[in-house]
């Protein structure tokens, strides 16, 4: 057996962590920022699994709580971080119609992949993913 063969089973985990990040729920505890052209939004990931959302933009600020969990999903390893209480301030798309059907402004259950240390709330979007500081 030779010695790269000794260190195969350590090298798996590994690979996982850093193709898709978190592995244990403490880890994902922190702040996320992004800002786009609408606004700056913050989440803060508490330990005691409740969360805080705040938007500023220059309308002032909004603000919303609510918790969160970790779902473990497929194979691949990949975990869900599920909002109980998420807000979507504001969308990509800005008309009335798009508004409504995206739920702006309305709580609900979302459920967001984690990767490169950001919430994945828009995969088209990049600037909407709230990343970890």
């Amino acid at each position: 057996m030779t010695k790269l063969s000794k260190f195969l089973p350590l090298l798996a985990p590994l690979c996982l962590v850093v193709l898709f990040g978190c592995t244990h729920e403490e880890d994902y505890v922190g702040t996320y920022k992004s800002k786009h052209k609408y606004g700056e939004e913050t989440v803060t990931l508490y330990p005691d699994h409740s969360f805080l959302q705040i938007f500023a933009d220059s309308n002032g600020l909004d603000s919303n709580k609510g918790e969160w969990r970790v779902k473990s999903q497929n194979s691949f390893g990949l975990n869900l971080l599920v909002f109980d209480g998420w807000m979507t301030f504001k969308t990509p798309f800005q008309g009335e119609k798009a508004k409504e059907l995206l739920g702006e402004g309305e709580k609900s259950i979302a459920s967001f992949y984690i990767r490169s240390k950001c919430i994945i709330a828009e995969v088209d979007f990049p600037e909407f993913n709230p990343c970890k500081e």
